[in-house]
């Protein structure tokens, strides 16, 4: 076949495109359109040598273009819970999405692969080794899509960077609410830990963003509330009742650990809450127990 006949990037993209901004927003996409985008994949990463870099670097302007967009929406909304609101609804449906749209990419996937592991044959003897290490640890992680790494990581540098203290602020003052007796809908809170958990696309630690955003947030947040309140309540009340009001904290905290927080932070938690609630005090505490014991309180 004579070069000028091989299908190109330039020739197949604008076919391409339609479907692809399709499957990012969520709009019905035909069986012959699904696999007209998967043939035209194969056909450019096939026949043109830099075709999978052109439409990598295509895909990752309309992702972030359609994340511009649905930031906009976001924080179009000035009222917190209504960001929130927002804020969920726009990422579970790009989460969504990032299981299907690179469905039709996996040629470009292997392309990709192929291109870095031609490049790591190129290098040295002593290069090669360290990265034959490297290459190997990839092919654990064979399953992690190019493509969805890319759309979580264009959201994460994106929206999330953007918005993030205020989504962390908007849900502490929800928890610290609740902490006060008011009632709101929790599955906001649950809502945006979930997007801090699935968002992150480290395939060797899943929990990074939510542990050094949302659970960091939690627990300032947590200790900050009970510093203030448990002086207020041993100089009202006396060292007994912040005994038993301690105690009630704790179990209350842990309740709501259990809903706010991954497994893996409620040991945190519990450190928190002791700390302030106990720690903090413990000198006035140990001072006021003899007295209480010898009265056998």
């Amino acid at each position: 076949m004579l070069k000028s006949n091989q299908p190109s990037f330039e020739e197949k993209w604008p076919q391409m495109r339609p479907i692809v901004l399709k499957l990012l927003k969520q709009e019905p996409v035909t069986h012959s359109e699904w696999q007209e985008l998967f043939y035209a994949v194969h056909l450019v990463c096939l026949w043109d040598d830099k075709g999978p870099t052109k439409i990598h670097d295509c895909l990752q302007e309309d992702i972030v273009t359609f994340i511009k967009q649905a930031q906009s929406r976001v924080l179009a909304q000035r009222e917190e819970q209504a960001l929130l609101k927002a804020y969920i609804v726009e990422w579970r449906k790009f989460f969504t999405q990032s299981g299907y749209l690179p469905l039709p990419f996996w040629q470009l996937e292997n392309a990709l692969q192929l291109s870095v592991g031609s490049w790591f044959q190129g290098k040295s003897q002593s290069s090669s080794h360290n990265s034959s290490s490297s290459s190997s640890k990839k092919s654990n992680h064979s399953d992690d899509s190019i493509v969805r790494k890319l759309m979580l990581d264009s959201w994460n540098q994106s929206i999330f960077m953007n918005i993030k203290h205020r989504l962390q602020d908007s849900a502490m003052k929800l928890v610290h609410a609740e902490r006060n007796g008011e009632a709101f809908d929790s599955q906001l809170v649950i809502g945006v830990r979930e997007s801090y958990v699935n968002l992150c696309s480290n395939t060797e630690d899943k929990l990074e963003i939510y542990r050094e955003n949302f659970e960091a947030a939690y627990l300032q947040a947590t200790s900050a509330f009970y510093r203030l309140k448990a002086s207020e309540q041993l100089q009202a009340d006396g060292v007994k009742s912040f005994m038993e009001y301690a105690d009630a904290k704790l179990r209350e905290e842990e309740a709501r650990a259990e809903r706010y927080l991954e497994p893996g932070s409620i040991t945190a938690l519990a450190q928190c809450c002791v700390t302030v609630l106990i720690g903090d005090h413990l000198p006035t505490l140990l001072a006021e127990c003899a007295p209480l014991i010898e009265a056998r309180e």
